[in-house]
C-alpha cells in the first residue's frame, strides 16, 4: 500500500479534514504502537509499510509497554496535544490508523502483531470496509 493511499484511508475514517491532519494522527498512533511492541515485531510491521511510516514505528522507544485500550487512547492523545490536532478525539484516530493498518498488513504479520498487544486493544482493529484483496 502506498502512504497516500494509507493516509486517505485515516483520513476518511478519522474524519480529518486534510492528509496533513491523517499523516500527524498516524504519525501518533504508530509511535504508540510502535511502544508497545518489542523491536523485532515493529521491524516486521515497519517492513509492510511506506518509508515514512516504517521509520516512525521502528525508531519508537520499544519496550513493550502492555496498553489496554484507555491507555493506549491516552498515550496517542499525548502525542497530539503539541499539534493542530484535538487530542480528546484520540480513540476516532487510533481506530482509524489501526484500520489502514489492518488493510496493509499481510494477514500473518497483523496476527502477529496482535498477538504482541492486549486483548483489549483488538477492536481497534475490526470494522475495516475495504476489499483487502483490491487495496
Amino acid at each position: 500500500m502506498q502512504d497516500d493511499e494509507f493516509y486517505g484511508l485515516v483520513q476518511e475514517a478519522g474524519h480529518l479534514d486534510t492528509t496533513d491532519r491523517a499523516r500527524t494522527t498516524t504519525e501518533a498512533v504508530l509511535e504508540t504502537l510502535g511502544e508497545a511492541l518489542t523491536g523485532g515485531e515493529a521491524k516486521d510491521v515497519a517492513a509492510q509499510l511506506p518509508d515514512e511510516m516504517a521509520a516512525t514505528i521502528a525508531d519508537a522507544d520499544h519496550d513493550g509497554a502492555g496498553y489496554d485500550r484507555a491507555a493506549f487512547v491516552e498515550r496517542v492523545g499525548e502525542h497530539l496535544r503539541d499539534t493542530d490536532i484535538e487530542p480528546d478525539d484520540a480513540e476516532r484516530y487510533a481506530d482509524a490508523v489501526t484500520d489502514a493498518l489492518a488493510v496493509a498488513l499481510t494477514d500473518g504479520e497483523l496476527r502477529d502483531l496482535k498477538a504482541q498487544l492486549d486483548d483489549d486493544l483488538d477492536p481497534l482493529f475490526e470494522g475495516v470496509t475495504i476489499d483487502r484483496e483490491n487495496a
